[in-house]
């Protein structure tokens, strides 16, 4: 039955839903005036897109059971359904489609993944759940789930939705829950989110933080410092940091520093850049160096220094940045993977063996045999104090090797046959190849080559996988590179922003 009332929500819904729901590739279409019986039953078809359609179409309809419905589909096993139904409900404004969250198909569910995407649709609605609610997720058994309850506060917060005493109050209860969180990225969401909803209350946390023993920790303390001390006390807690012994936290705090925008801070990067050997982090320390002069020297220390001579103690940075200049940093590089520079020595490459990649071109060879020489080619090329590993995958990934190795030739000539000689075949998850990349401390850069359209795995859709990718990667800075092959326009358009928001690229070829 409609509940009374509706019929202006439900358009709002619809407006909503045009707007922020991308079309599903492979989607048939479905008919407004589908009924709720009907719809029931799509849900329960074979065929994944028939499922998301439906679900689509449920937020038409507009009453209860319909909301219940789009719940339940959180929990389907094809993340192109279960994406659909975090996104809708992301749109939906209906109080009454909020209280299905809470409930049993929502935070209350009995799968982990579940209880995570309710957690994530909270923070992304126009209006606040309850305070409360978020913060019994803060104490799930499910390191996944905590996070992104402190994500939504955050976001929350941040957008200003949460009144101040509810803001208040959550604040302080995160700043003893950060002090406590065993998982590394949990602890670091929660930190941000502290900063988010109680600033006064987080310094002494974020000390204890920029201490700790796990990188992803002091990351989030060098991201977060910045954000509640005054400029003069944010550069004597970051200074340690910027030459931490782990390079994504050296990364991280040089970022903030040229935040600050002082002669100190700008002192101090032209210090690191001098003594940095890592490639990918010396690369960034000059991008930032360029932003803040508006100059385009390059990887030698010797012209900043001299520029750093000419700075009254007073200096506040340029506003110009050299995007020319910046774009040629590595014009050097000698490891070309399909025209994109191989700009790191510390890379894990990504190579999704779906159905597209088996095709078969007019010369005969299929565009698998085509990649192989293209990597052959560019692994032969890297240094030999670079380290690498690869990671082809289908429905999930097929890592060479989980840690990375050095760029030694009998090494090169191992991973190179040994993809050639790779076989697997399937849908294309990039979603759980990312992730297990990322496990990888040393990583810092992951180069993926695809089509650009996922299949399979826990997200499809890229309206969640570019926010959910920069989400784990706030307190790390791993840069994503992508080969994008015969990649549609938007999908094109989508990957190269996420692409660029990481510090990466992306190139378009055809095999």
């Amino acid at each position: 039955m409609r509940s009374s009332g509706r019929a202006g929500s439900v358009f709002r819904a619809a407006t909503l839903l045009l707007l922020a729901v991308a079309p599903l590739a492979g989607a048939g279409g479905f008919r407004l005036d589908d009924g709720l019986d009907s719809l029931r039953t799509k849900l329960r078809s074979a065929d994944k897109w028939r499922r998301a359609e439906a679900v689509e179409a449920l937020a038409r309809v507009g009453t209860d059971e319909a909301w219940e419905l789009i719940v339940g589909a959180l929990a389907d096993p094809k993340g192109e359904v279960a994406d659909t139904a975090q996104l809708v409900l992301a749109a939906l404004g209906e109080s009454e489609a909020l209280e299905q969250l809470g409930k049993e198909g929502g935070l209350r569910a009995d799968e982990p993944l579940v209880r995570a995407r309710a957690a994530e649709v909270l923070g992304r609605r126009a209006t606040a759940p309850p305070v409360k609610w978020l913060e019994r997720a803060l104490s799930d058994d499910e390191p996944e789930v905590r996070r992104m309850a402190a994500w939504s506060l955050e976001r929350l917060g941040r957008a200003g939705k949460l009144d101040a005493k509810a803001s208040e109050e959550a604040g302080e209860r995160l700043a003893v829950r950060a002090r406590t969180e065993r998982d590394p990225l949990a602890r670091a969401r929660q930190l941000a989110a502290l900063c988010a909803l109680a600033p006064r209350s987080a310094p002494p946390v974020l000390e204890e933080a920029r201490r700790h023993r796990e990188r992803i920790v002091r990351g989030a303390a060098a991201a977060l410092l910045a954000q509640v001390l005054s400029p003069e006390e944010a550069f004597a807690r970051l200074a340690p940091l910027a030459s931490d012994p782990a390079a994504s936290v050296r990364l991280v705090a040089w970022e903030s520093l040229a935040g600050l925008r002082s002669r100190a801070a700008a002192a101090l990067l032209v210090e690191r850049l001098a003594v940095e050997r890592e490639e990918r982090p010396a690369l960034r320390l000059v991008e930032l160096l360029q932003g803040l002069s508006g100059l385009k020297h390059r990887r030698d220390p010797r012209p900043w220094f001299d520029w750093l001579k000419t700075l009254p103690t007073d200096w506040k940075g340029s506003s110009t940045v050299p995007v020319a200049a910046i774009a040629d940093l590595a014009e050097h590089t000698q490891a070309l993977l399909a025209g994109l520079p191989i700009e790191s020595k510390r890379v894990a490459i990504l190579i999704d063996l779906s159905g597209s990649i088996w095709n078969v071109r007019p010369d005969g060879r299929t565009r698998k045999q085509v990649v192989d020489g293209q990597l052959r080619a560019a692994l032969e090329a890297l240094p030999e104090d670079a380290r690498f590993t690869l990671i082809p995958y289908t429905g999930k990934p097929y890592p060479w090797k989980t840690e990375l190795v050095e760029a030694s030739p009998a090494r090169v000539r191992e991973a190179a046959r040994w993809f050639e000689d790779c076989k697997e075949y399937g849908s294309g998850n990039f979603w759980g190849a990312a992730m297990l990349a990322l496990e990888e401390p040393e990583v810092d850069t992951l180069i993926v080559i695809f089509d650009g359209a996922p299949t399979g795995g826990t997200h499809h859709r890229l309206e969640l996988i570019g926010p959910l990718f920069l989400e784990q990667n706030f307190a790390r800075r791993v840069v994503l590179d992508l080969v994008l092959v015969d990649a549609e326009k938007h999908a094109e358009r989508r990957w190269t922003e996420l692409a660029q928001a990481t510090g990466g690229k992306a190139v378009s070829v055809s095999f």
